[in-house]
C-alpha cells in the first residue's frame, strides 16, 4: 500500500489481513474475530464526522494558553516549524514525520494482527482497549471540540502554522484503484483534544511492555517520534498530546484491571463450586 501510495484505511486493512490470514492462519477465524472490530472502528470514524453538528462551540484559546503556560509564552508548533520547516520546500524528515502520522490506524491494527496470530486472548484485551480509547475520544470531541494549530493560524488567531502533513501527503498519495468506503466519511476538523495520534502508539507501547517485557523499550523511540510529528506538522498542541497519553494510560489500566478482576472472580466461582462438590460428595459417602 505504501508502494502504490494508498492510504492504509481500516477497510483496506481487513482485505490485506484476510490475505495474510489465508497464508499464516485460519481465514474464517479472522473474519469472525476481526469483522465486528473493524466495523466498530469504521463506526467510530463515521460518528467522528458528526461531532461538529452535535456541538458547534469550538474551543480555541484554552489550548493555546495551556501551551504558552507550559513553554514560557511560546507555542511549540510555531517554534518547531521556525526551526525545521522551509516554506515551499519539503525535506526528507517532513516525509518521515508524515509517514509516522499516517501510521495512526495502521500500527494498532498491525500489532493487533500479530497478537491475533500468537495468542487470541491478548488480541481481545488490546482491541477492546483500542475501541474504548477511540470512543472515549469521540465523546470528548462532542463535549469539547477543539481547533488545531493550522486552523487557528488560517483564521489569524496565532502566527503562521503550516499544515505540513497535507503538503507532504499530496506528494505521497497517488490514489489507485483499490476500493475503499473510508472516503465516504466526513472528517472532524475540530478534533484536536485529545490527540488519538498520541494515544494509539502509547497504548501499543504499554501492551508491548506487558506482553513482551523490557526488551520492547526500544519502541519508545517510535512513540516519541509520533508525539513530535503531530506537533511539528501543525495538527496538535502539546496539551492535546498530553491528554491523549493520559487517556491511553487510563484505558490500559482500566481494561487490565477489569480483566484481572473478572479472572479473579472466575477462579473464586470455580473454587466455590469445587468446594461445594467436595462437600456434597462427602455427605453422600456418609
Amino acid at each position: 500500500m505504501f508502494y502504490f501510495g494508498w492510504w492504509i484505511s481500516p477497510d483496506r486493512f481487513i482485505i490485506f489481513g484476510l490475505i495474510l490470514a489465508v497464508i499464516v492462519a485460519n481465514p474464517f477465524k479472522f473474519l469472525r474475530d476481526w469483522s465486528p472490530l473493524v466495523l466498530l472502528l469504521l463506526g467510530y470514524e463515521f460518528l467522528r464526522g458528526l461531532a461538529p453538528m452535535l456541538n458547534a462551540k469550538v474551543n480555541i484559546y484554552p489550548l493555546i494558553n495551556a501551551d504558552k503556560f507550559l513553554f514560557g509564552g511560546h507555542i511549540p508548533p510555531i517554534e518547531l516549524q521556525k526551526w525545521l520547516y522551509v516554506p515551499g520546500q519539503l525535506h526528507y524528515y517532513d516525509f518521515i514525520f508524515t509517514v509516522l502520522y499516517m501510521m495512526h490506524f495502521a500500527l494498532p491494527l498491525i500489532f493487533g494482527f500479530y497478537l491475533w496470530t500468537k495468542k487470541r486472548e491478548r488480541f481481545y484485551h488490546f482491541m477492546i482497549a483500542l475501541l474504548i480509547l477511540s470512543y472515549i475520544g469521540f465523546i470528548t470531541y462532542i463535549l469539547y471540540p477543539a481547533m488545531p494549530p493550522w486552523m487557528a493560524a488560517e483564521k489569524g488567531i496565532i502566527p503562521q502554522v503550516y499544515n505540513i502533513f497535507n503538503l507532504a501527503a499530496a506528494k505521497f498519495f497517488r490514489g489507485g484503484s483499490l476500493p475503499s468506503i473510508y472516503w465516504l466519511f466526513s472528517p472532524n476538523p475540530v478534533a484536536a483534544m485529545p490527540s488519538l495520534h498520541a494515544a494509539y502508539p502509547t497504548l501499543v507501547f504499554l501492551y508491548l511492555i506487558k506482553y513482551f517485557g523490557k526488551k520492547m523499550w526500544w519502541f519508545i523511540i517510535y512513540v516519541f517520534g509520533v508525539w513530535f510529528a503531530i506537533i511539528y506538522l501543525g495538527h496538535h498542541y502539546v496539551i492535546d498530546a498530553v491528554v491523549g497519553i493520559l487517556y491511553a494510560v487510563a484505558t490500559f489500566y482500566g481494561v487490565e484491571f477489569f480483566f484481572s478482576w473478572r479472572e479473579k472472580k472466575h477462579k473464586e466461582i470455580l473454587k466455590a463450586k469445587e468446594k461445594s462438590q467436595k462437600k456434597a460428595k462427602a455427605g453422600t459417602e456418609e
